[in-house]
């Protein structure tokens, strides 16, 4: 059964993105900080339509959203199937559609070939992420914390590479995929 659920358009001004002062915290707290401002709720914006099902909608997706009277196309910049609640933002740049941590649960992930000491987790192991997504390789630092992945990436990429399996290479070779479900 598909049921109604909410568009909440969260504006680029938002203070869900400003950069906090990441001085004197572990590399992990940043981390999962960079993360966490990613989980938006519907008093992070405002309400501008609805939508017929979550389940229709990807990250970075334009098409089908159905709402007007905008500046700037609107693109899904959030999904909360909990909630059945869509959030989007205006514009190709809006800060929503990028981010430069990834981060995945450890059903999403199989790391056979990596041995990854405890000791150096701060310091994270670099890799070369392709995505069907992209055309060009991504360059992240891969940590490992509490059984989830991070990607903490060089440059800001499109949150869309999230919703696709992702190739892991380390020293070249192709060691590990993300599976997305």
């Amino acid at each position: 059964m598909i049921s109604k659920g909410q568009i909440i358009e969260i504006p680029a001004s938002s203070s869900i993105y400003e950069v906090a002062d990441s001085e004197g915290h572990s590399k992990r707290e940043v981390l999962k900080t960079k993360v966490e401002k990613r989980h938006y709720g519907l008093f992070d914006g405002f309400l501008v339509g609805e939508h017929p099902g979550v389940a229709n909608f990807r990250l970075g997706q334009r098409k089908g959203i159905n709402v007007g009277g905008k500046n700037a196309p609107l693109y899904v910049i959030g999904i909360n199937q909990a909630t059945n609640q869509l959030f989007v933002g205006e514009g190709e740049q809006h800060p929503g559609l990028w981010s430069d941590v990834l981060s995945f649960s450890q059903e999403e992930f199989q790391l056979p070939n990596l041995d990854f000491n405890r000791e150096d987790a701060d310091l994270g192991t670099e890799v070369s992420i392709h995505s069907e997504v992209t055309d060009i390789d991504l360059i992240a630092t891969l940590y490992i914390f509490d059984g989830i992945l991070y990607l903490e990436f060089e440059a800001p990429v499109p949150i869309a590479i999230a919703d696709h399996p992702l190739e892991i290479y380390f020293d070249q070779h192709s060691t590990a995929t993300i599976k997305i479900n």
